[in-house]
This record gives structure tokens, sequence and C-alpha cells, in this order.
């Protein structure tokens, strides 16, 4: 996906979340945006929070359509973070450690605009 799309996919969504009360024009919008917290692959809590995002209706048409740029399979990355887990190969290994070996992608922060930072709210997580 692209920059542009996942911009514009992000401008047409409402927060939702535990125990928000959502308005009449908030619950009419196809994309719902949730933050959760993030983990590290060793399940401990991190810092900062993790964008869900839920698609609906046209706007999923369009995902599927026309913004999906392409698709990563990144089920042997998963393979190999499990079999490390359950032979107990990640402790003392940093989070670059983890990227370096091929178990964790690499992540970003993600940067938005004012105007997005107040559509998903996240002066207030």
């Amino acid at each position: 996906m692209t920059h542009q799309s996942f911009r514009q996919l992000l401008s047409l969504a409402s927060v939702t979340g535990h125990g928000k009360v959502m308005t009449a024009e908030e619950k009419q919008k196809q994309v719902r945006v949730q933050w959760d917290p993030e983990r590290s692959a060793r399940m401990e809590m991190l810092p900062y929070r993790s964008i869900q995002i839920g698609i609906a209706g046209e706007v999923m048409r369009k995902w599927v359509e026309e913004w999906i740029d392409g698709i990563e399979d990144v089920t042997e990355m998963a393979r190999k973070l499990k079999k490390a887990i359950d032979e107990s190969e990640l402790e003392g290994l940093s989070e670059e450690e983890l990227v370096a070996k091929g178990l964790v992608p690499t992540e970003r922060p993600y940067d938005v605009d004012k105007e997005l930072v107040e559509i998903l709210e996240m002066d207030s997580i």
C-alpha cells in the first residue's frame, strides 16, 4: 500500500476503543481505528501503542481492488520466531539483534500530519 493510500484510509477513520461512546457520525464511518498496547517479541509491554484498523463497505472494496500494492508472506519469519521462543533463544537479545537474525521485522514510527493526529486522537493515547 502506498503512503498516499494509507493516509487516505486513515483520514476516513473513527477511533473506537474500550468504553468509548461513538457518535452517530462516527458509527457511519467505514474505517475504525483502535489503539492497542504494543508488546515485544517476548510479550513485554512497550511504552507505546499500535494501531488496529478495521475496514468495511465500499472502503474495503477500494482497499482490496485499488490500494493493495503487494503482499509479503512472513510465515517463515513467524515460524523462526516461534521456534526461538520455544527453545528460549531470545534471552538477552536486543530488538536490533532479533531484527538482524530475521526473527522480527524492522519497525519505525510512522509520521503523520497534524490533521491525521487529530482524526486518530493520537494526542490522547
